[in-house]
């Protein structure tokens, strides 16, 4: 069972540079092909077994179950929002006698999915990603970030890089009150892989990393821009925006308790350094 309402809603969005293999319309005309975001991010995560959009008599065991997908492949050299996902996340099975844990968010295995599906049809140059993410649907991720520190520390030194993250949440949450603790939980979970300083939340509003608007924002009208980072880490990757956001995910669950959706950016944009 999924939750339906707007609460419960996850949202990725991959931002960057998209060009075309060259062979791709010759390919497309010669099968009758009309691959998009949307049919090339079922058929990975379906090939995964993370999700699967086909009818079944019994319930399949998604990661998440897909509401919708796209993307903008206008050939211009632009910054683009080149995939988004928007999905939403089936309750756990309930074991009596147990109490119910959340799972971890999928964040990984969807930019996984989208990257796929892009670099399927072209080469990708990354520039941001966005996430909007239900905390009060996230398990605790402490064990498996720090099970997979070791593969961050792995990379080249020559590819470091800066980063800036931003979060937005309802003016309630008032998470700038909490901006030291989570800069102390986000680096606690990264191993030595990331430094982190906070930066003005008003200069890192408009990163050139991301295309606007972001998908979601129909969800994420009511929530405002609350803290900003500036994260220096070993290399710039799909998976290193995705172990950033779940990083500050799992820092901003831990340090505040926040039930509801957080938007979460991260720009690679060279401005930000």
């Amino acid at each position: 069972m999924s939750d339906t309402g707007l609460d419960a809603t996850f949202i990725v969005g991959l931002h960057g540079v998209l060009d075309k293999h060259p062979w791709i319309e010759q390919v497309n005309a010669e099968f009758d092909l009309e691959e998009d975001v949307f049919s090339l991010a079922v058929q990975r995560a379906s090939a995964f077994a993370w999700s699967s959009t086909a009818l079944a008599d019994e319930q399949t065991e998604n990661l998440w179950d897909h509401n919708d997908a796209g993307g903008d492949w206008t050939p211009d050299g632009a910054v683009r929002q080149l995939a988004w996902l928007q999905a939403s996340l089936p309750r756990p099975a309930h074991m009596p006698g147990r109490a119910r844990r959340e799972p971890r968010l999928p964040v990984l295995p969807v930019f996984t999915v989208l990257a796929d599906a892009l670099r399927r049809v072209g080469t990708v140059r990354l520039t941001g990603t966005h996430t909007l993410a239900p905390l009060h649907r996230a398990g605790d991720a402490r064990v498996a970030l720090a099970e997979n520190a070791d593969w961050y520390t792995l990379a080249n030194p020559a590819d470091a890089t800066t980063l800036t993250v931003t979060v937005s949440a309802l003016p309630s949450a008032r998470l700038a009150e909490r901006a030291d603790a989570i800069r102390e939980a986000a680096l606690a979970r990264t191993y030595g892989n990331m430094r982190v300083a906070s930066r003005k939340p008003a200069t890192a509003a408009a990163t050139p990393g991301l295309a606007r608007p972001l998908a979601g924002m129909v969800q994420a009208e009511r929530l405002r821009l609350a803290l900003a980072f500036r994260c220096d880490v070993r290399e710039w990757t799909t998976d290193v925006a995705a172990w950033t956001t779940e990083v500050f995910a799992d820092s901003i669950r831990t340090v505040t308790g926040l039930s509801g959706l957080v938007l979460i950016a991260v720009s690679s944009d060279p401005a930000a350094a």
